[in-house]
């Protein structure tokens, strides 16, 4: 299976720019409520996204590694 530089890189793109906003929600539910011992994930507001693009980010991981294998077994 080949794949072109141009798809790897905006794949690879989509998934770290994924990763970044789960990061960035995860962080916020915990730096939100930082005077406190409050951390935020039940909220709605953090609970939704963090769901959403976890979701999104674990099936992007899925098929980074099946597009790994099968690159490699094409090698």
């Amino acid at each position: 299976m080949e794949l072109s530089d141009r798809k790897v890189f905006g794949f690879l793109c989509a998934l770290q720019g994924v990763g970044a906003a789960f990061v960035a929600i995860f962080l916020a539910a915990y730096l939100v409520g930082l005077p406190t011992t409050a951390v935020l994930h039940s909220e709605p507001v953090f609970r939704i996204p963090l769901v959403i693009f976890g979701a999104i980010f674990l099936a992007l991981i899925l098929i980074t590694v099946a597009l790994a294998v099968l690159q490699k077994k094409s090698n």
